[in-house]
């Protein structure tokens, strides 16, 4: 009875901790529950905001946010580790990419300097991705092959497996898709044998979930579209099946995104308008702005140039928030063109010179070259 009372009394002290955003309110509810400073109750925050980046970013956030509390109290420097790496998880969900990269890095420094060499590569792989959307590219792949190198000594195959989806989604970015789908299908085949192992369920079924939307993205790419919506929609059904509401929001996303390449407008429109619900409401703001990119494209071949205009504006401020220089550009392009479609010619080359001089900026050589058509 003692066990049981002790578990529910810490479920519901994070429950407590999911909902306090102030440092000053943690800190007092710490000053009560001083049995909780301990290692163990880091740990336990940090796998569970694992599980919650997928239900509710603001909840992950804080309860990271508790686990450094935590970790600062007991002068750990494995348990602050521990902590700054699920913190810098739940800001790349969140959508701030660089504020996840600089605690990556911290964590990555307290794993390096503690020898504890493979959470230094557990750590390294986990910040690739924010690294790719911040078009860090070169830095991207230093880091995917020292990871590879410490995974490989250690013979962990579940880790290098998870390792291919971050290296597949470096060359996706690149618009290198065959060589993308090469590393998502060596990732998928290896980490099928632990999706039922139950200490790494919970992570390997994510990676799973990942691997199949990412291979579904550059089956579109390749235009081979019967393929991507059944890749799509096996990935969707998973995640639905393991309770992952922000990826099934993200396959949601994607499914929509498929019927817009498809020609099928008014089923694009329905579906990215109950995906950007849904974005909005698991917190993933990265997302939610993608909506607004692609409905402001449909707008635009649809001639409703005013449509466009709103939604690639909104689209824009929320791409330049979160620091994503060639998604931005991309929104302010499309509002310069319905500028265009509306004979508001000063209004649109403004928007065009801006466009291009980001466009420049992140080394992305075609879109300058078509603003300049």
């Amino acid at each position: 009875m003692a066990g049981t009372r002790s578990k529910a009394s810490t479920r519901n002290s994070v429950a407590q901790l999911a909902q306090l955003s102030a440092e000053a309110d943690r800190r007092k509810f710490f000053t009560r529950h001083r049995g909780l400073i301990r290692k163990e109750f880091v740990e336990q925050l940090a796998e569970l905001v694992v599980e919650r980046v997928r239900v509710s970013t603001q909840e992950a956030l804080h309860l990271a946010e508790a686990a450094i509390l935590v970790a600062r109290r007991l002068k750990r420097k494995d348990a602050l580790a521990l902590g700054l790496r699920a913190k810098a998880n739940a800001l790349y969900s969140s959508g701030d990419n660089r504020a996840a990269i600089e605690h990556h890095q911290q964590a990555f420094q307290l794993y390096e300097s503690l020898g504890d060499w493979k959470e230094a590569a557990r750590t390294l792989s986990t910040s690739l991705q924010p690294l790719i959307l911040l078009g860090e590219y070169d830095q991207a792949f230093r880091a995917a092959e020292r990871a590879r190198e410490i995974f490989t000594r250690l013979d962990d195959q579940r880790r290098l497996a998870r390792l291919e989806i971050n290296v597949g989604n470096i060359y996706h970015r690149q618009d290198r898709f065959e060589e993308s789908i090469a590393h998502y299908e060596r990732a998928y085949q290896g980490l099928l044998p632990y999706k039922d192992v139950a200490e790494t369920a919970a992570e390997v079924r994510e990676g799973i979930a990942v691997v199949l939307s990412n291979m579904a993205v550059c089956l579109i790419s390749l235009n081979d579209f019967p393929r991507a919506l059944a890749t799509y929609q096996r990935a969707r059904a998973f995640c639905q099946q393991h309770n992952m509401p922000l990826l099934v929001a993200q396959a949601d996303y994607n499914i929509a995104y498929l019927y817009y390449l498809r020609g099928e407008y008014s089923r694009a429109i329905e579906a990215l308008y109950a995906a950007r619900r849904a974005c909005e409401a698991t917190g993933d703001a990265y997302h939610f702005a993608l909506c607004h990119l692609d409905l402001s494209d449909i707008y635009l071949e649809l001639n409703l140039s005013e449509e466009a205009r709103e939604m690639a504006h909104e689209g824009f401020l929320r791409f330049q928030r979160l620091g994503m220089g060639y998604e931005a550009a991309k929104t302010l392009a499309n509002e310069a063109t319905a500028y265009g479609q509306q004979g508001k010619t000063v209004q649109a080359l403004e928007r065009f010179v801006k466009a291009r001089e980001i466009f420049v900026r992140e080394d992305n050589l075609v879109w300058p070259w078509l603003i300049d058509l």
